[in-house]
């Protein structure tokens, strides 16, 4: 029950019904993350989201790990790349502090997505929002 308390007030999950949120925890898969352990790896083969239902994660990109991409915390997500197309990861995430992510294999994922096409918006936001920080980045004024 705590897990599904969680998800639901996860802003990518919140417009969900009660019995979707209870059938997503029952389907994701809870990891804990030490600070420095590598969740994901930019290059790697992509195949789930990740929901960070507490602590923090950096988002590096490229050779530079002196200037991460960004940070991230509870109710922040990842690997949503995995859910639109067979691409292979296009950050490195590494856990910061102590973290705990619920996450959902690629394919129960879209066909949530597919259920509840509600739950798409706050991932095209986040894809924008990211779209636009790496032109900003490749392209400075």
């Amino acid at each position: 029950m705590e897990l599904e308390q969680t998800l639901a007030s996860v802003p990518l999950l919140s417009s969900l019904d009660r019995k979707t949120v209870k059938r997503l925890a029952e389907q994701g898969k809870q990891r804990t993350y030490q600070p420095g352990d590598v969740i994901i790896r930019e290059d790697a083969p992509a195949s789930a989201l990740y929901v960070i239902t507490r602590g923090r994660v950096r988002v590096d990109k490229g050779s530079s790990p002196d200037e991460p991409l960004s940070y991230l915390t509870a109710g922040d997500f990842f690997g949503e790349l995995a859910l639109i197309e067979d691409h292979p990861r296009s950050a490195t995430i590494t856990a910061v502090d102590e973290t705990d992510c619920v996450l959902f294999v690629a394919w129960e994922f879209t066909a949530l997505l597919k259920e509840h096409p509600t739950i798409a918006v706050p991932i095209m936001y986040a894809l924008i929002e990211r779209l636009h920080r790496h032109e900003k980045e490749s392209h400075p004024a």
